[in-house]
């Protein structure tokens, strides 16, 4: 039967939606504040909404996640009763037998979803990864049967959700993070909880606990729901679930503890906080049924995720790292955890909590250069901590950095911005790709 949709917002998620519906016969109308992104949506096949539309024919507005929930046309669909939907929503109907596993959390959400998206492929699973990252959702490939889907879901998604229903889900942490979209940390929380949502039992879920909002979270959804929720954590011994003690990886969920082997030397998952990820991945997957030894072994194979600690370079004496995904302090915390005599590219849009968090770090950082609208504000931060530079672009900030960088042989020249990067570029990748070609012309000049 042909539909009615409106779809609100025509980035990625939405043309993909749009591309859809339409595929599926129905009708499907679009708008967006970009007047070429409705043009480029109409010669597809979409039908621009007008003040003169008729909500009363609608069965959805279909919602792209980064338009918020007060947009004057949201309002108006609310008003007539009309459902609002995120395109996860619409993926998870339209996959309604599918073995579909959400992912989220403040940080490490992505590297948990390409790593469980690597140890499926290892393991010969068939298996389609996207959503926050990557490829958007309704983009996606049909798998067969024993297929499996890893979705990155943002808060911004999850805000959207109505009832997902997933077979499975992973919660990595909470640190405060998208307080601008959400108001408060409370709504912040309560828009990731949204992944439990379910029409029958809520979803297979591995939660690390080594925060106070994660532990909260698991006592109150394992009590209610006792045997859907594995505890992890990386910094205490746990009498039931996953974790690493002095490097081992530890299950204990079974009868008998089983001691996995070091993960402390996992060149491509460095830091405590990949042991967070890998004790996450290698649960989702075990409750998938996956042989224990064939996760661990897909493990250590893992190649490490594009624009998260990405090695790029070494050149006279200077190793270049892309931490792009950085978005925020907490993300930067592992980078200048990680790596000594940094040489520490940082800035762009601030979030609420600055760098603040990170002075205790200074100390391992030899020279800060400040880019984006952010200087001035982290200026003021690091005065009196570490020497600091005011480079404004990203192109002279690693031509200053790579300077000085020489004089101390075995030094890290590190982009980890601690920001969003929209005041200079699309997205964090686009922030990444430039910065490993910068740093080629300037290694090669």
């Amino acid at each position: 039967m042909s539909n009615n949709y409106l779809i609100l917002g025509l980035a990625r998620s939405g043309i993909a939606a749009l591309r859809w519906l339409l595929q599926k016969g129905h009708t499907v109308y679009v708008s967006d504040n970009d007047l070429a992104k409705v043009a480029a949506a109409v010669a597809e096949g979409g039908i621009a909404w007008t003040d003169e539309s008729d909500f009363k024919k609608l069965t959805a507005l279909i919602q792209s996640p980064g338009i918020p929930l007060t947009h004057p046309l949201t309002m108006t669909a609310r008003a007539h009763g009309l459902p609002v939907l995120g395109d996860i929503d619409l993926f998870c109907q339209a996959h309604p037998a599918a073995k579909i596993l959400g992912i989220t959390g403040t940080n490490g959400k992505s590297t948990i979803t390409t790593l469980i998206g690597h140890i499926l492929k290892e393991c010969d699973i068939p298996v389609a990864i996207g959503g926050n990252v990557g490829v958007a959702a309704m983009s996606l490939p049909d798998l067969p049967d024993k297929g499996v889907y890893v979705l990155e879901l943002s808060s911004y998604q999850l805000d959207l959700s109505q009832s997902l229903s997933l077979f499975g889900a992973a919660w990595s942490n909470i640190t405060p993070d998208h307080l601008e979209r959400h108001g408060t940390l409370e709504n912040y929380v309560y828009a990731k909880s949204k992944i439990f949502a379910s029409k029958a039992a809520p979803p297979l879920t591995t939660i690390c606990i080594d925060d106070l909002y994660s532990k909260e979270i698991y006592e109150r959804m394992n009590e209610a729901h006792p045997g859907y929720f594995t505890p992890i954590s990386v910094n205490r011994l746990l009498a039931h679930g996953v974790f690493v003690f002095e490097g081992m990886l530890i299950d204990a969920t079974g009868e008998e503890r089983l001691n996995l082997g070091d993960i402390s030397n996992l060149e491509r998952l460095k830091g405590a906080h990949n042991y967070q990820n890998i004790a996450i991945a290698y649960t989702v997957c075990k409750n998938l049924g996956l042989n224990v030894a064939e996760i661990v072994s897909a493990i250590k194979t893992f190649p490490g995720l594009a624009h998260r600690q990405e090695y790029v370079a070494v050149s006279k004496g200077v190793t270049f790292i892309n931490d792009s995904k950085a978005t925020n302090a907490e993300a930067t915390v592992h980078a200048l955890s990680a790596y000594d005599s940094i040489h520490w590219i940082v800035g762009g849009v601030a979030k609420s909590e600055g760098i603040t968090p990170l002075v205790s770090l200074l100390p391992r950082v030899k020279k800060a250069y400040l880019i984006g609208e952010s200087s001035d504000q982290f200026a003021q931060t690091l005065t009196g901590h570490i020497p600091w530079e005011n480079c404004g672009t990203l192109l002279i900030a690693v031509k200053k950095a790579y300077a000085d960088a020489q004089l101390s042989p075995g030094s890290t020249l590190l982009l980890s911005p601690a920001c969003a990067s929209f005041d200079q570029f699309r997205d964090f990748e686009h922030r990444g790709e430039v910065f490993k070609e910068i740093v080629k012309e300037t290694i090669e000049s």
